[in-house]
């Protein structure tokens, strides 16, 4: 007796389970007590996890070593649209008989559930009955497409001239007489990616996140920053867990596809000083790689996954030495996104040579491994210099010119002129600005005063805070930096105040050098 599927009718009224009691136990009863298990497990096949292949990257795969009209077919498990598993232990081979097609055509390779009587039995009564079913299988070659009940494995267009049927060059567009995958259908339900895939893919797309933000404050980049906020939506999507083993090869792709968008706009926009670079030319050879690796047909998902997360891995390294190359602070954001602004550039030990420098300021410095370029000097009470910056103190309670014969730490001797005021605030214009990079602004100051904290305002928005610790009574002269983060950097020209924001402290000023970093 073959078992029959469950109708639609009698699925919407509910299934019918056996309800035993003594002297209740016939044929038909074991039947019933087996069909509605069998029906209810092919309910659930069928609503839960859908028709198809249940890994098509690697299953059931047709193939042909070299060219022939006999194919490979690998195992794996299919499910129709009835809920019955298809499983394929071995690797099977199906034979195409040319004689029964005319070509030009096109034929397809299917497979079908079959249900075949075994164990078969005589019994006293001359009856013939069989114990089993043996759940098998069937392959179809035909110029027919697949069924509501089977399942395509492949399809050839066939030309007059084919000798043989062979595995495609490029299986995104297969020629005539290679094997077309393209219209297999998986499995909607998979496994879901595992923890530690998911975890390394939500540090990539994180690390790969802010190279973007940083590449796209560049002036020149700044749609990178807005491709780079597409990372949120694939993080939503793997922090949630809802994607399958099946869709790896999706996310990978994402990230490759986003990693040539990033090489086509910089080659576009920069100019060959950036993209002669080796820190350039490395970071190609990392995105190429990976592409390869993904191309690589030869290969299953699964088998490269390992390799291919190991390259997402030097991509982003190179991607650090890329944003020191072309990348700056300054972030672009979306609307509604919160802006964690930076309020203070980490001035650390690498600029303390700079605060007991003694002679004149150099062309150059090098700092934070950054070549800082000087671009003006403001030289406080000098009229010329004062009018062409624009140096004015506003709103104090008092000002007053000084002139100061003081040491610096080494023992150096200089004497200076300079002004001072209690209340108030300080600003000048400092023209000839590059945008988008950072500027240091070095003041040379009568060091006994120390102890205090001023706030630094650019074109009207407060840009961080300067606070100047401890002090020397004796060797007093020093030159105070202060970086202001190039996300306020915003204009050629900027206007700069300074807001003493310790009470009764007067600020004493002799001279301004303005830095910026050199390719940065």
């Amino acid at each position: 007796m073959e078992t029959r599927p469950t109708t639609p009718a009698e699925e919407w009224q509910g299934f019918k389970r056996v309800h035993f009691f003594k002297y209740f136990l016939t044929e038909e009863d074991w039947n019933a007590r087996h069909d509605y298990h069998l029906q209810k497990y092919r309910f659930h096949q069928k609503y839960f996890h859908g028709k198809g292949i249940r890994n098509s990257l690697i299953e059931l795969v047709v193939s042909a070593p070299q060219p022939s009209f006999e194919l490979k077919v690998s195992p794996g498990i299919a499910t129709d649209n009835l809920g019955r598993e298809i499983i394929v232990r071995d690797e099977e081979h199906v034979e195409v008989d040319m004689t029964k097609f005319k070509a030009p055509t096109t034929i397809y390779i299917k497979i079908v559930y079959q249900e075949m009587a075994s164990d078969r039995v005589r019994l006293k009564d001359g009856r013939i009955e069989n114990k089993y079913f043996r759940e098998t299988y069937r392959f179809i070659v035909s110029e027919k497409p697949a069924s509501e009940n089977q399942i395509e494995l492949a399809r050839v267009a066939l030309s007059p001239a084919c000798v043989g049927i062979k595995n495609a060059a490029d299986p995104f567009h297969p020629n005539v007489d290679e094997i077309d995958m393209r219209f297999r259908m998986g499995q909607p339900a998979n496994n879901n990616i595992d923890m530690d895939t998911r975890i390394r893919l939500l540090r990539l797309l994180r690390d790969r996140k802010q190279s973007f933000d940083r590449i796209g404050g560049n002036i020149k980049l700044g749609a990178v920053a807005a491709i780079g906020q597409s990372f949120h939506v694939m993080e939503e999507l793997i922090t949630s867990n809802v994607l399958k083993e099946q869709s790896i090869g999706s996310i990978l792709t994402f990230f490759q596809e986003l990693d040539e968008h990033i090489l086509t706009a910089v080659a576009a926009s920069l100019d060959q000083s950036v993209t002669q670079r080796p820190e350039w030319h490395k970071h190609m050879d990392n995105c190429r790689a990976f592409k390869k690796l993904l191309m690589d047909r030869n290969r299953s998902m699964r088998q490269k996954l390992s390799i291919a997360m190991l390259q997402l891995e030097k991509e982003s390294f190179s991607y650090g030495h890329l944003v020191r190359l072309i990348g700056n602070e300054r972030r672009v954001y979306v609307e509604g996104q919160p802006h964690p602004l930076p309020r203070a550039y980490p001035l650390g030990t690498n600029w303390d040579f700079v605060k007991v420098w003694s002679a004149e300021m150099p062309e150059i410095f090098k700092i934070d491994d950054l070549e800082w370029l000087k671009i003006g000097e403001l030289n406080i009470t000098n009229e010329a210099s004062e009018r062409y910056y624009k140096f004015r103190i506003c709103e104090s309670r008092d000002a007053w010119k000084n002139r100061q014969r003081l040491y610096f730490p080494d023992g150096t001797l200089v004497e200076d002129t300079g002004v001072a005021h209690e209340g108030g605030y300080s600003e000048f214009v400092l023209p000839n600005v590059i945008p988008d990079q950072h500027i240091a602004i070095i003041r040379m100051m009568d060091y006994a005063r120390g102890d205090f904290e001023m706030m630094f305002n650019v074109n009207g928005r407060d840009a961080g805070i300067l606070r100047c610790n401890g002090y020397d009574r004796r060797a007093r002269w020093r030159n105070w930096p202060f970086v202001i983060p190039s996300y306020y950097v915003n204009d050629t020209s900027l206007k700069i105040r300074q807001t003493c924001l310790t009470a009764d402290r007067d600020v004493n000023m002799f001279r301004f050098w303005f830095y910026q970093p050199i390719d940065w």
